[in-house]
């Protein structure tokens, strides 16, 4: 699964922001990014504008570790 970055614009604030969200295809992570920045930014879908994929992290460039391992 890939880690898909989003810019987008919100009216009402006149606020630029980025969200990543992971999804397992360009299509699938399109789909959703639009109700996922309004469900974070607690907005209505229609106060969100301007949304252009920036980036795709792909699976094998994400590298986690817990906080112990650190």
């Amino acid at each position: 699964m890939n880690k898909y970055t989003y810019t987008y614009h919100i009216i009402s604030t006149g606020e630029n922001s980025r969200l990543g969200i992971p999804a397992s295809s360009q299509p699938e992570a399109d789909a959703g990014i639009c109700e996922a920045i309004a469900d974070i930014e607690f907005t209505e879908p229609e106060n969100v504008q301007d949304i252009v994929l920036d980036r795709v992290i792909e699976e094998d460039e994400n590298y986690y570790e817990c906080e112990g391992c650190t």
